[in-house]
């Protein structure tokens, strides 16, 4: 069986301001901020608070380690990688998980960048399974 119908799917992935579970009402997440570009005053160096939130399904049971890396599209090279924490875990029967990370990372420069979810794979190599844009841009672009 392939290696992408045995990991779960990324059903939602956003990158925010914040993410805060609940405190009256379980499964149910506050985000702020919702972003698809961050408008910088400066650079080479920008550093921003920012979490990305998924929410994963998965019809198969088990724990699924992954993580979450930033790419610079310019140069293709990660900026960031961080493990999710805890591993997804699935009971099965298409259950959903919801999952955040904080990108702990700084931009290099203004332009595109690319969130990513792998999931390890006991044999053979790591499969994406997300992927978003990201683009950093600076005042009056």
């Amino acid at each position: 069986m392939a290696a992408a119908v045995l990991t779960p799917r990324v059903r939602l992935m956003t990158v925010c301001d914040r993410v805060r579970e609940s405190n009256t009402e379980s499964g149910v997440y506050h985000l702020r901020g919702v972003r698809q570009r961050i408008v910088a005053q400066g650079f080479p160096v920008v550093t921003f608070r920012l979490w990305v939130f998924l929410v994963l399904s998965s019809h198969r049971s088990g724990t699924f380690p992954s993580y979450i890396r930033v790419i610079d599209d310019e140069t293709d090279k990660a900026i960031f990688f961080a493990h999710l924490a805890p591993h997804p875990r699935f009971k099965g029967n298409d259950e959903t998980v919801a999952a955040a990370a904080r990108l702990r990372c700084s931009f290099p420069h203004s332009g595109r960048y690319t969130v990513q979810t792998w999931f390890y794979q006991e044999e053979g190599s790591d499969v994406l399974k997300g992927e978003l844009p990201f683009s950093i841009a600076t005042e009056g672009d």
